[in-house]
């Protein structure tokens, strides 16, 4: 897997087959998979991503 950052300006929506956009971060590994635990334990090490 590979995470991108960017800077963005606008209104993020759904579209296509993406039914519902959700933001998460280190407090929400319950309701991520096991790959996507390591993923964000790595960025939250990294400071890019906070725990709320």
């Amino acid at each position: 897997m590979t995470c991108y950052t960017a800077e963005f300006t606008g209104e993020i929506k759904p579209d296509s087959e993406i039914q519902e956009i959700k933001w998460l971060n280190y407090s929400n590994l319950d309701k991520i998979s096991p790959v996507d635990k390591l993923i964000f334990k790595d960025l939250y090490d990294k400071e890019l991503i906070g725990k709320n």
